[in-house]
């Protein structure tokens, strides 16, 4: 059998495991022999977020090779919240120095009755 993950992004790391045990790390796709039974996890990380997908799959039943394939969308859905909630972030931070340097002109000057 073979199982393949893909994501989207820059400078992807795959991991995979079979029911928590460790099998190969880089690659987006896996050669499983006929036997494989349990939980199958991709791991897809970079440098800005990551995601994970898990399947399970039975040992073949015969002669045939069936394949799986599965996408590990979560990845791009990490990415937007990750930007989404990082701009909010910035505006926040931006709009309390904005308001911050108004208090201080406002309030630097001397006035004499």
């Amino acid at each position: 059998m073979m199982a393949s993950c893909s994501s989207e992004g820059d400078q992807l790391l795959y991991s995979w495991t079979l029911n928590g045990d460790s099998l190969m790390d880089g690659n987006s796709s896996i050669d499983l022999n006929e036997g494989t039974d349990g939980n199958i996890t991709c791991s897809v990380k970079n440098h800005v977020s990551h995601g994970q997908t898990t399947i399970n799959v039975k040992s073949c039943p015969g002669p045939t090779t069936p394949s799986v394939t599965s996408t590990a969308k979560d990845s791009e859905y990490v990415s937007v919240v990750f930007v989404l909630v990082w701009c909010f972030q910035m505006m926040g931070l931006f709009g309390l120095l904005g308001g911050f340097h108004i208090y201080m002109r406002h309030t630097s000057g001397v006035r004499h009755l």
